[in-house]
């Protein structure tokens, strides 16, 4: 017998309990909970057990009998019509509830986890504060009112406000020259990339890209049909494309602080990239993504200031600086794209959240967002010294070149090793440190690639002492 545990009765709401108690009954029939034939507690028992008079539950089991949900079987008692024919889902879920063990876990139940040890390019949203934030958003609907929870088509480049406090942002901090109506919001850097893709190149033309270089922008230029021309990174960063390279349409650079090697682009390499873009009529996109975070010197300003042809496309994310699951960059389109490149995004969604936009004008108008960096840049600063100080005291043959900032290092292994295998065997122990190849087009050089900025000194300290062995079991089978 079905005891019907979970029904309520609300004695202030203004359904009488008579007619609360039926659709409670009824909505268990059309779900599946309540099969055909199944019997139903006494009225007696029901009424003890919601409190309530037994006619309420008389007058309850009598309207469903009249509606064709019940049916009453003399001396037997009251059971759910076996006339009914449920729905073939309903069906389904009624055998699986009546057939599941009561410790069956729900299935494909989302897991959210934080990143493995020593991941890359990953921010410690620990730091991150969250209770500003949340005054900001609460400010931001105050000011904004329903209005926000709209449709607002006048949108799509972003809401004003927000793309007003990333020009000056940019101005005053990257020395980015723009027009606060060139600034567009996007999902990430990533959105951005995808379409100046789509903007900007036919299949076949050639796109010179870092060798090695970010992977997610190679499937961006892959995406359109273009063809991919390496340019080897070296002590300078990227060197000028050479006649065999063919015709080059677009650059893809990370100047300021080169993924993954940590590489600045040299001043000369800058002014001969530009030379080389405004000749060639060739855009350069400048991906800025962690330009902020230089640890022993004030941040590179960036190559869209030394631009003067108009060649350069600045693009950058909030999602390294804040927290990535925010999923707000932006980009600086030249005014002859402009118009083009807005339409292709209004293609890709009408606008992004604008409560998430508006809390981050604010957040950036109060200059909350700069006293974060700020701490965030003092914070990585200590983590960096000392995850390089941990490695310094042994003797693994890993050696870390361009050190000056960023939320990642490279250790180079000898020539010969096989990174992807030594990556491999970190990855069997629970770490995430990628091997350099991964990056790679060409052969070169192997190595790690080290994450640091999302682990406090404490868990850098004990995660070390569990990555040591293992790093120094895989040295010593390879000699």
């Amino acid at each position: 017998m079905r005891t019907l545990s979970g029904l309520w009765i609300d004695r202030s709401a203004r359904p009488t309990l008579q007619d609360q108690l039926a659709r409670q009954i009824r909505e268990r029939i059309r779900n599946g909970d309540l099969a055909p034939g199944d019997p139903l507690p006494s009225t007696r028992d029901l009424a003890s057990e919601l409190k309530l008079s037994r006619n309420t539950a008389v007058y309850a089991y009598e309207r469903l009998i009249s509606e064709g949900y019940l049916e009453s079987a003399s001396r037997a008692g009251i059971f759910v019509s076996r006339a009914i024919t449920m729905p073939r889902d309903s069906k389904r879920a009624a055998t699986w509830k009546k057939n599941a063990p009561r410790s069956a876990a729900p299935v494909l139940q989302p897991h959210l986890t934080a990143p493995r040890p020593f991941r890359p390019c990953q921010p410690d949203v620990g730091l991150f504060p969250l209770l500003t934030w949340n005054r900001m958003r609460g400010r931001a609907l105050r000011r904004e009112g329903r209005n926000i929870l709209h449709y607002q088509a006048s949108c799509v480049a972003g809401l004003p406000a927000l793309r007003e406090n990333v020009a000056t942002y940019l101005h005053d901090h990257r020395g980015v020259r723009c027009d606060w109506r060139q600034v567009v919001i996007t999902s990430g850097s990533q959105q951005a990339l995808f379409l100046l893709a789509m903007l900007l190149l036919k299949p076949r033309e050639g796109v010179y890209v870092e060798d090695p270089g970010y992977v997610e922008a190679r499937l961006a230029w892959r995406n359109a049909g273009a063809r991919i021309v390496p340019g080897r990174v070296d002590a300078q960063g990227l060197p000028l494309p050479t006649p065999e390279s063919g015709r080059i349409s677009l650059i893809y650079t990370t100047p300021s602080r080169q993924f993954p090697t940590g590489v600045s682009l040299s001043l000369p390499r800058r002014l001969a990239l530009i030379d080389f873009a405004a000749q060639n009529r060739s855009w350069i996109i400048e991906d800025d993504y962690d330009s902020e975070l230089r640890y022993g010197a004030a941040p590179l300003p960036s190559l869209q200031s030394l631009d003067a042809s108009g060649r350069l496309i600045y693009t950058g994310t909030f999602s390294k600086l804040l927290f990535p699951s925010l999923r707000l960059g932006y980009v600086v389109v030249p005014d002859a794209l402009l118009d083009r490149f807005v339409e292709l995004k209004h293609l890709s969604d009408d606008h992004l959240p604008l409560l998430d936009q508006a809390t981050l004008a604010l957040f950036l108008e109060s200059g909350a967002f700069y006293s974060h960096i700020r701490r965030c840049r003092r914070e990585y600063a200590e983590r960096h010294a000392l995850f390089l100080e941990l490695f310094a005291r042994t003797d693994l043959p890993l050696t870390f070149e361009h050190t000056d900032g960023g939320m990642n290092v490279v250790g180079y292994l000898p020539e010969g090793s096989d990174d992807a295998a030594w990556s491999r065997r970190l990855q069997e122990a629970g770490f995430d440190v990628p091997a350099l190849s991964h990056y790679a087009i060409e052969p070169m050089r192997p190595g790690l690639v080290f994450g640091f900025t999302a682990f406090a000194a404490d868990q850098l300290r004990v995660e070390f002492k569990r990555i040591r062995p293992i790093l120094e079991r895989a040295a010593k089978e390879r000699a």
